[in-house]
């Protein structure tokens, strides 16, 4: 090898195509694209009429990534090999999709040799050279709304590259498919078969532990003292040490991301901060900046935003977070303004959409916010959140029907049973079966069965709303049989059901339970005293409805019950019972006369003091 690269270097008039194809990568893997550029160049014109579709490729990448978009895709198409050569395929797509011309990339697709898109047992290579080309593919359909035909792309790519995780993170941050066929695509992955034991074994626990976003996570976290770590939803007990695969996910920045996206779906949003703080201060923008929307950390937010403005302006994620900023402090015109650039930026992202329904939903104009969630529904077709805030806008506007129809669906979605929800939709003409309890049998999300709780109640169906709010708090307790305190408003809603059904002792047990979990809340007192004069006792009433008033003088509710509990407690005074206060003693002492006139009036009240004794 040695005297090859001797006489080749010796000899002027013979090119060396081998070295300068090193020196491409080379320079490729350092950054320095114009000398990438310049040795791919002359790699490709070395070969003079019999240049290679690899040289080629070599010379469009380094034009992709100097920004030459359209200088590289006519490097390919030019020659025709977009139609035979599956990595110019790849970088002419990848070029015209940066270029905001997704029809043409889709075009090029169309005129390649069908034979080129077809997977190959034997040759893993082509096989993840077209896994990337089906996920380019697939952001050029989803840039045209052709989002089932996205899904499709991508479950092709990964079923021909199991190791391709762009085309699962894809598929599941659009929601493009419902839980149950996201679990039956992973388990039906040639994951064995395309990779080692022990690397299968890393990527089927990673993919499902990225399934179980919206599964609650339970107390095995990844530190030395643990004896537990959750590996796909399992948790496994090691005692000791922990094995390589649970190792290297629970170090992982990815691993950290996927923990805090699930904790900050259970709501646990001081500890999703705290994990997304081990991926990085840049890792899942979106979700940071929700956490910090939930925790009205408002001035974190700015900074952070503030940040992510100055660092990535072209990221959509940058904007999100400023209108989530403006969302926080009560702008909804400026919130509204600044997600309107973010899916400028990135249609596709329905966590946008979501935030947008949300400003219109804090200015009560339910109209525009169904309108912003029907559009999120659309983009995150496998998602519950859309359908749960469409019916929680229904019950505002006292459409029962179509609220009970979102919330079922927002159940049976969340639950992995959407096909067990629709028989129990088809057996309800059967058994008579009211839709609030066909959601109660479905639900296992204790946020959608709160909401649809309230809805319940503010429908009449009393009994419904305690089944459903039970339900929720099920669902709601952790390991240790505890709740957090937020659920405080489940437990009021119990007590709210509870007297409404002629209850008022186990009603005042529920707000009781509130009042442990968030001591001092002014509505929750004020429940309760209305409980306790409803059994009768009407200075406890009192002393409630005070301290209520105490928290929030502004209380109408808590004001008016006072007022009836003080009348009662008048008329249920005798005359005996009336506390009788004497006048006290008056001691009049006259000031010195200064004229006579004043000495012979001594009942001159100008110039009399008093004092009580």
């Amino acid at each position: 090898m040695a005297k090859v690269d001797s006489t080749g270097r010796g000899n002027p008039d013979c090119l060396n195509v081998d070295f300068m194809r090193s020196l491409v990568k080379q320079y490729s893997e350092l950054g320095q694209w114009t000398s990438a550029f310049f040795w791919a160049d002359a790699a490709a014109a070395a070969g003079n009429d019999t240049v290679s579709g690899d040289d080629i490729w070599l010379l469009a990448s380094a034009m992709l990534a100097r920004g030459e978009l359209h200088r590289a895709a006519h490097t390919v198409t030019s020659r025709g090999l977009h139609r035979r050569h599956l990595l110019c395929l790849g970088v002419a797509l990848r070029a015209y999709i940066a270029a905001k011309e997704p029809a043409t990339a889709l075009s090029l697709i169309e005129e390649c040799d069908t034979q080129l898109l077809e997977p190959r047992n034997h040759d893993q290579t082509h096989n993840r050279a077209l896994a990337g080309v089906l996920v380019w593919q697939a952001r050029a359909l989803a840039a045209l709304e052709r989002r089932e035909a996205a899904a499709e792309a991508l479950t092709t790519a990964l079923r021909a590259d199991s190791a391709c995780y762009e085309a699962l993170d894809l598929l599941l941050e659009q929601h493009a498919l419902t839980p149950r066929q996201e679990t039956d695509l992973i388990e039906s992955l040639p994951i064995n078969s395309q990779l080692s034991a022990a690397e299968a074994a890393f990527l089927r626990a990673a993919y499902r532990d990225r399934l179980l976003r919206y599964a609650p996570l339970r107390s095995s976290l990844s530190t030395t003292d643990d004896t537990t770590v959750e590996t796909g939803g399992n948790v496994t007990g090691s005692p000791g040490v922990l094995s390589p695969v649970e190792a290297a996910l629970s170090r992982s920045s990815e691993g950290a991301s996927r923990k805090a996206r699930r904790l900050a779906a259970a709501g646990h949003w001081a500890e999703a901060l705290k994990a997304l703080d081990l991926a990085g201060p840049w890792a899942c923008a979106d979700v940071r900046a929700a956490c910090l929307v939930e925790l009205k950390k408002s001035a974190e937010l700015f900074a952070f935003a503030h940040a992510l403005v100055d660092s990535y302006p072209q990221s959509w994620t940058s904007w999100f977070a400023v209108g989530c900023y403006y969302y926080l402090i009560g702008k909804s015109e400026f919130a509204r303004r600044y997600l309107s650039k973010a899916k400028s930026l990135e249609p596709g992202a329905g966590c946008i959409w979501l935030a947008y329904g949300h400003s219109f939903a804090a200015d009560n104009e339910h109209d525009q916010a169904m309108a912003a969630y029907f559009k999120a529904s659309q983009l995150m077709a496998g998602c519950h959140l859309p359908p749960l805030y469409v019916g929680v806008e229904c019950s505002l506007l006292n459409n029962v029907s179509m609220c009970e129809r979102f919330l079922l669906r927002a159940a049976a979605l969340h639950s992995d049973a959407e096909s067990a929800g629709e028989q129990t939709a088809d057996d309800t003409d059967a058994e008579n079966i009211s839709g609030w309890d066909r959601i109660a049998r479905v639900v296992c999300d204790p946020h959608v069965a709160h909401e649809a709780g309230a809805a319940a109640y503010a429908a009449g169906e009393h009994e419904a709303a305690r089944a459903l709010w039970l339900r929720a708090l099920d669902a709601a307790r952790d390991e240790r049989d505890q709740l957090h305190p937020r659920w405080a408003a489940t437990l009021d809603g119990l007590g709210h059901a509870s007297r409404a059904l002629g209850e008022p002792r186990a009603a005042l047990r529920w707000h009781e339970r509130a009042l442990a979990l968030r001591p001092a809340r002014a509505a929750t007192l004020a429940a309760r005293g209305l409980c306790l004069a409803l059994l009768g006792r009407a200075r406890a009433a009192a002393d409630a409805l005070h301290a209520a008033l105490a928290r929030d003088p502004d209380d109408a509710v808590a004001l008016a019950l006072l007022d009836a509990v003080v009348d009662r407690l008048d008329a249920a005074l005798t005359e005996e019972e009336i506390p009788q206060f004497p006048f006290p003693t008056v001691n009049l002492s006259l000031v010195a006369p200064s004229t006579p006139a004043q000495a012979v009036d001594a009942t001159n009240n100008s110039d009399m003091s008093m004092s009580f004794d």
